[in-house]
């Protein structure tokens, strides 16, 4: 596959499965995206790197905080990036908490690889650029 915007945009990866991280990353890279993993959501707590990110994609279900905990603190700190919540456990409240919190889409596990990446592709604007609201994050 051809990138079609290569490095246009940040897409930073939270799975406690490393396996599901080195899958999601490949094909992050592979459509062109720069590419973040982290299997630790403590961590990202942490990290500079997450002001960089355009789009979150973040497991729900990990050990010492879920994915919604994660993206709760982090829009607490002003994160305005898009997101994507990837569960094997959806019910009525994880999709309330979710569209509280901003969740743009919430993807039932397992994910095809296909999904993922016309979810991504929606989320993201074809132009390389994001809309002034979500740049100024």
């Amino acid at each position: 596959m051809t990138p079609r915007f290569k490095g246009a945009f940040t897409v930073l990866v939270v799975d406690d499965d490393p396996s599901v991280l080195a899958t999601y990353g490949r094909l992050l890279r592979r459509a062109g995206y720069t590419t973040l993993t982290e299997a630790d959501p403590c961590k990202v707590l942490q990290a500079a790197a997450v002001s960089r990110a355009d789009l979150l994609v973040l497991d729900y279900k990990m050990p010492g905080m879920d994915g919604l905990a994660l993206l709760a603190r982090l829009r607490h700190r002003a994160c305005r990036a898009r997101c994507i919540l990837i569960s094997a456990f959806l019910n009525d409240d994880v999709r309330g908490r979710a569209a509280d919190l901003g969740v743009d889409r919430v993807l039932e596990k397992p994910v095809d690889a296909c999904q993922l990446r016309e979810t991504i592709h929606d989320l993201l604007p074809l132009s390389g650029r994001l809309a002034p609201e979500r740049a100024e994050a």
